[in-house]
């Protein structure tokens, strides 16, 4: 891996965790190369494994095989607190962030709308508060977005209805009130709310 890239990411992942007082299991390293261990599974059944948690699954195709990416991160149900940190942003490929049933706070940060490769995001039961960023609306990839049982305020931003690709949307019990925009109509893939 590249040697710049690696510092950047291991970085990234160790504020990260530190900010969530989060260690990585034994099966895969952050003080040297993340993408080692469990991380290179490709399989579900190893990112999803209750073992394996907090888990990442990296991608090792870029530039010839020669460059490695964090593409998924998981931390589930381990009761962990905090906010939303930037630092994720030091992660431009990720596809998939799951950070539910934890007791993470603080408002949606806008910045998350830059995530751009994002394809799952799922924040539910947790502590959230404030609006919906209408930032979300950027995330054009998303097919399932879940921000279900936390305490948020307002209504669903329009920009919502920019999310083509979504399936699923769960925002059961999420403190939003009002109607649901007319721009959802332009949501034909949403198969699950």
């Amino acid at each position: 891996m590249s040697t710049v890239i690696m510092k950047i990411i291991v970085r990234a992942l160790n504020s990260i965790f530190q900010q969530w007082d989060a260690k990585a299991v034994p099966s895969w390293n952050t003080t040297g190369d993340p993408c080692s261990g469990l991380a290179l599974s490709q399989l579900d059944s190893v990112f999803e494994d209750r073992d394996n948690n907090p888990a990442i699954r990296c991608d090792c195709s870029f530039n010839s095989s020669t460059v490695c990416h964090i593409t998924r991160l998981r931390v589930y149900a381990l009761d962990k607190v905090g906010q939303i940190p930037e630092e994720l942003l030091d992660l431009p490929y990720l596809e998939f962030l799951k950070i539910d049933q934890n007791f993470f706070s603080g408002p949606l940060p806008s910045f998350i709308g830059n995530m751009s490769r994002l394809g799952l995001l799922s924040i539910a039961h947790n502590a959230f508060s404030g609006p919906i960023p209408k930032e979300l609306g950027n995330l054009k990839e998303l097919y399932l977005l879940s921000f279900g049982s936390n305490d948020f305020s307002g209504t669903l931003p329009p920009e919502l209805g920019n999310l083509v690709k979504l399936q699923q949307l769960y925002i059961d019990s999420c403190g939003l009130g009002g109607e649901i925009p007319e721009t959802f109509a332009n949501l034909e893939n949403l198969q699950t709310v």
